[in-house]
């Protein structure tokens, strides 16, 4: 035990990862009494664990232990893992709760936490970060000001920052990264490597057409109606073209390769049917969900886990990876149908978070126990 927490000091994925799995299976099996009693409609407690739980301790076990590395800085230290871990939790007992209040509190500060974790090491940076990551500054951003804000005003009116905008920024700036080395499109990644490996400033390793791709996926989170969704839905789709390049077929062909593959055009997707559906706005925002921040955490969960544990390419090849991605698909086509069957609406929310739950679990009882493997 120890030895798994010293090492979950240094690469803080190893705790965070499964603890966002057990957050994961709890904010959707929430739903499974659906099944035979709607007397209860937990959404503040499914709201956190999902976002907040799930969410955030995948994006802080990935940046607490991706930054140090890209920056080549020190690692983690107790008190950062420490106090990121507190304020999660606590957020879950107010989430119980039901004191949006706190929910809010906690929600800012766990960005706030981030911030101040990665700020020193980029001003400390014997390198720079892949440009792209940039879009991880503005979703924790956008984190921060969807949290405050639902503090002060109604809480709805900022959801949509915080479980979409902000989840979504990161998304971009890790997957812009990430997505193409994994598909094998090396000649991306090396382009890549040219700009933001260059001994200038931060914001000189930036593209300018990056930035304005960033600065107007922000702006579109303050407008409102079909062209805001319109303008998000086409920095989506740029992003996935140009940056994750899904317009091709992944030149490293693995089930996590094509797994990703068909995530990422899942995601976009979500972005365009959504602005032309605007009756079944929520619905789809959970396709993007489950089909995106679900399965492509998961699926890059499983690049970290085989490069940082057993160092076993196989592992990535594995049939398994199809059938976790067939029930993360199923799950989502699931909750989206439920808008369309009013009368059976409580419990196709209960059989989605079924398969949800089924897809999570074959993931976990094939790749967690890597977080216990050790290169060191």
């Amino acid at each position: 035990m120890l030895k798994y927490l010293n090492h979950s000091q240094k690469e803080p994925y190893r705790l965070f990862f499964p603890l966002g799995v057990l957050f994961l299976l709890w904010g959707a099996l929430v739903w499974l009494p659906l099944i035979w009693s709607a007397a209860d409609y937990p959404v503040t407690l499914h709201r956190y664990l999902m976002l907040n739980g799930f969410s955030g301790c995948f994006i802080g076990g990935f940046l607490m232990t991706a930054i140090p590395k890209f920056s080549k800085t020190n690692t983690a230290s107790k008190i950062e893992v420490f106090i990121y871990l507190l304020v999660t939790i606590l957020g879950v007992f107010y989430a119980r709760a039901d004191m949006a209040g706190g929910v809010f509190i906690c929600s800012a500060l766990q960005p706030l936490v981030l911030f101040s974790f990665v700020l020193p090491r980029m001003s400390k940076r014997q390198e720079n970060p892949p440009y792209s990551f940039v879009f991880i500054f503005v979703g924790l951003l956008l984190w921060i000001i969807s949290a405050l804000a639902s503090l002060f005003f109604d809480g709805d009116l900022f959801k949509h920052i915080h479980y979409e905008g902000a989840i979504a920024s990161i998304i971009l700036g890790v997957g812009s990264r990430l997505i193409p080395g994994i598909l094998g499109h090396q000649i991306i990644v090396a382009a890549q490597k040219e700009k933001y490996e260059q001994t200038v400033s931060l914001l000189k390793s930036k593209p300018v057409y990056f930035l304005s791709l960033m600065i107007t996926f922000v702006v579109s989170y303050f407008l409102d109606g079909f062209l805001a969704h319109i303008i998000r839905a086409a920095v989506v789709f740029i992003v996935a073209i140009f940056y994750w390049n899904l317009w091709n077929a992944p030149k490293t062909k693995t089930a996590l390769s094509w797994s990703i593959w068909i995530s990422g055009w899942l995601i976009t997707f979500s972005f365009l049917v959504k602005a032309f559906w605007s009756d079944g706005m929520i619905h789809i925002s959970h396709s993007f969900f489950i089909n995106g921040i679900v399965m492509l955490s998961l699926l890059i969960a499983t690049r970290v886990l085989q490069s940082h544990g057993p160092k076993d390419s196989n592992l990535e090849k594995g049939k398994i990876l199809y059938v976790f991605s067939f029930f993360i698909v199923l799950a989502a086509a699931t909750r989206v149908s439920a808008f369309l069957l009013p009368e059976l609406y409580l419990t196709h929310l209960a059989y989605s978070s079924i398969m949800l739950a089924l897809g999570v679990l074959i993931w976990s009882f094939k790749y967690l126990r890597y977080v216990l493997i050790y290169n060191t």
